[in-house]
């Protein structure tokens, strides 16, 4: 047996640096208000875990984010619980980031918690896994908890799946004894290479699987292993997972899903003359993952189901704010997705990004369809269009509760530790805004200059000399000719922040004028 997999799953290579939005508590909490529950949303401090969080990249961003929680989170890998813990260390946040298995967390002394998060994790871990997860939400979730989880589904995988299988099969068998992981998954992948230019038959006829080999060689081994390489790699229909959690107490609330939250889901739904068939919710969303033939799900359960009443629903719905992320120029109509296109309402989606641009900061949904002159429209069109902009990272959602906490979290000095970081590696690449309570990409060189900022550089000019030390590492971010990754060259980089990046970080939180 291989000794590189514990329990399963890869234990030699670590995870990768990976940000992931759909985990914070704001984005779960603003679609579950959508969709007309008032879970997780009355205002007070509340616990949060997560289950499995690799690098702890966005359990971190979302703690330093997010200052009404008490983050806990656990992840049986020892290197990535000492990085996770590190970074907090230096952004002097308090969060209790655990390196321990999932049957094993189950003996802890831990509070009952209103959300419980799990990233891809249910697909990469084997069958006790699962039954200590299901238990540890039994034990630990509230009631009116909630439980957002994202995993492999079938089918969207049939075509692929047994080249992950074949994959998996050279490395256990035909991989030389002691070899690491990562030289396992290199010989398995020039091994299917090796068949597919002796035009095998599997990939004559399956495009998909040949485009999956060659995405796989293209990316970071590490991200292959964790991704297709644990022995637990497991494909599940909605209707089961479903089941499983049933065990819990949970029932499904909604997909985070972009397809579904674009509306493309339901437009599918529509043409296929599927709606009004009186489907169970299990069979109606694993219909839905046929009609996408999709093959990956972000869903959220809740345990005990706080509905409100349409009335209500729209009138809290009118008191969250938005924050634009981008020109209102860039933002079209027209979304193309893994299955297709979706086309929304131009002209809701035009003046609704024109209002939010003139509002230079947050601004309350009931105000921005006032000031968007959309006072007439039909207001479900209306948060379809709000809801198709969130899904897009076009705009985010600000509620009342978290913005009135906002100064009292280390999202600052947790910026400032990433910033300072950008120095040396490249591996962080997102910073936290107490603005959405969420992580935001920036490039390194924009890294570089908020280290330059907290230090006091306010000019274009100041920016670029107190990043000079540093160019040899931007050369990409500058995208100068050869030879020009001068002063020159750095300058005029920073000037575009100044312009571009400065005005969207003050409407995030992400830089302040006073000096450091």
């Amino acid at each position: 047996m291989n000794q590189n997999w514990s329990n399963g799953y890869v234990a030699d290579l670590t995870y990768s640096h990976g940000y992931y939005h759909e985990l914070s508590p704001p984005f779960i909490r603003f679609f579950l208000l959508l969709n007309g529950y008032a879970n997780a949303g009355d205002g007070s401090p509340y616990h949060y875990c997560e289950l499995g969080y690799g690098q702890g990249v966005s359990a971190n961003l979302h703690a330093a984010a997010n200052p009404r929680g008490r983050f806990w989170g656990t992840d049986f890998q020892p290197d990535h619980a000492l990085f996770a813990q590190q970074l907090a260390a230096q952004a002097g946040l308090e969060a209790d980031w655990m390196a321990l298995g999932f049957e094993q967390l189950l003996d802890e002394d831990l509070p009952a918690f209103d959300f419980i998060t799990l990233h891809g994790v249910w697909s990469w871990i084997h069958a006790a896994g699962h039954h200590a997860v299901v238990e540890f939400i039994r034990r630990k979730l509230k009631v009116g908890g909630v439980v957002y989880l994202s995993y492999n589904v079938m089918p969207g995988w049939s075509a692929e799946k047994p080249l992950r299988d074949l994959l998996w099969m050279h490395s256990e068998q035909a991989g030389a004894a002691g070899a690491s992981t990562a030289t396992r998954i290199r010989g398995a992948l020039a091994f299917a290479e090796r068949l597919r230019r002796a035009k095998a038959g599997y990939f004559e006829h399956n495009s998909k699987a040949s485009q999956m080999l060659d995405d796989m060689q293209r990316d970071d081994v590490h991200v292959v292993a964790h991704e297709y390489f644990n022995r637990s790699w497991h494909l599940s229909y909605f209707a089961d997972v479903a089941a499983s959690l049933e065990a819990a107490g949970m029932s499904f609330a909604c997909s985070l899903h972009r397809s579904d939250l674009l509306g493309e889901t339901m437009q599918r739904n529509r043409q296929g003359e599927l709606s009004g068939l009186g489907l169970s919710p299990a069979l109606q969303q694993t219909t839905h993952d046929f009609l996408l033939n999709r093959r990956f799900r972000r869903d959220v359960f809740v345990r005990g189901a706080s509905r409100l009443p349409p009335g209500l629903r729209d009138e809290r719905v009118k008191e969250v704010a938005l924050v634009l992320m981008r020109p209102a120029a860039a933002i079209g109509s027209t979304v193309q997705t893994p299955y297709g296109t979706v086309t929304l309402d131009a002209t809701l989606t035009r003046r609704l990004a024109a209002a939010l641009e003139a509002a230079q900061g947050p601004r309350a949904i009931g105000q921005l369809i006032e000031e968007a002159d959309l006072v007439s429209a039909k207001l479900e069109r209306v948060i379809e269009t709000i809801a198709a902009l969130v899904a897009q990272g076009h705009a985010c959602p600000v509620f009342a509760d978290d913005a009135r906490h906002a100064h009292e979290g280390r999202a600052r000095a947790m910026n400032r530790a990433i910033a300072t970081r950008a120095r040396f590696d490249n591996s962080l690449r997102y910073l936290a805004s107490p603005v959405t309570g969420q992580g935001h990409e920036a490039s390194r060189s924009d890294r570089l200059f908020l280290d330059a900022w907290e230090q006091g550089a306010r000019s274009a000019a100041e920016l670029a000399a107190a990043v000079q030390p540093y160019r040899a590492v931007l050369a990409d971010d500058l995208a100068a000719p050869a030879g020009a990754h001068d002063l020159s060259a750095l300058e005029s980089r920073a000037a575009e922040f100044m312009d571009a990046v400065v005005p969207l970080w003050r409407r995030l939180g992400l830089i302040e004028e006073a000096l450091a």
